[in-house]
């Protein structure tokens, strides 16, 4: 039969379908990758999605300071991350998280969401985070809603301030009589 080329081999399986991109074990770039401290560290590496092909080993998986705006479903499961306990996501664009992002991740002990552009969760994507067995500490940044509230909040005050120095302008001889009958009132009770 013909001779598949020279250096190719790992090809054919990719080229079927079976298996990955990536050895065993490998790291997907931009990430670094460490199996003895069982951690995947994908940081600052404008990723718009989740890498594929993290290495199964991983109890640590930092996503931090990219561009993720969604997670799909599924978005952890190629291929799974059974031992994965702390996940890392703050500081992404994330808007949305759908049902099923954090599916089979099982041994989940915590999940930062911090700094990112999150302003609800769906009813679905809590019942999933309620589901998984291990999960004690969600973070989350509601801060940005709180500062535009402040602002807002200044804002009526200041308008509020406002008026009532203008009512106070247009009534100054009401307010003079008030005054000197209030003063007139005290001389007279002492």
């Amino acid at each position: 039969g013909p001779a598949w080329p020279r250096g190719r081999e790992q090809e054919l399986p990719l080229l079927l379908g079976w298996g990955s991109a990536l050895q065993p074990g490998s790291c997907p770039a931009p990430c670094e990758c460490s199996e003895a401290a069982r951690t995947v560290q994908c940081v600052n590496g404008n990723l718009t999605a989740v890498p594929r092909d993290l290495p199964p080993y991983a109890r640590l998986l930092c996503l931090t300071g990219n561009r993720l705006a969604s997670l799909p479903p599924g978005a952890f499961l190629s291929p799974p991350l059974p031992d994965l306990q702390h996940l890392d996501l703050h500081n992404n664009s994330l808007m949305d998280l759908q049902a099923g992002t954090f599916h089979n991740l099982a041994q989940l002990q915590s999940l930062d969401l911090s700094h990112n552009s999150l302003k609800c969760l769906s009813n679905a994507t809590v019942t999933q985070l309620r589901a998984l067995p291990r999960l004690h500490r969600v973070r989350l940044d509601l801060q940005t809603q709180l500062q535009t509230s402040y602002v807002f909040l200044g804002i009526v005050l200041a308008l509020i301030g406002a008026i009532f120095l203008l009512v106070l302008y247009l009534n100054r001889k009401g307010i003079k009589k008030l005054i000197c009958a209030m003063w007139g009132i005290c001389l007279h009770v002492m």
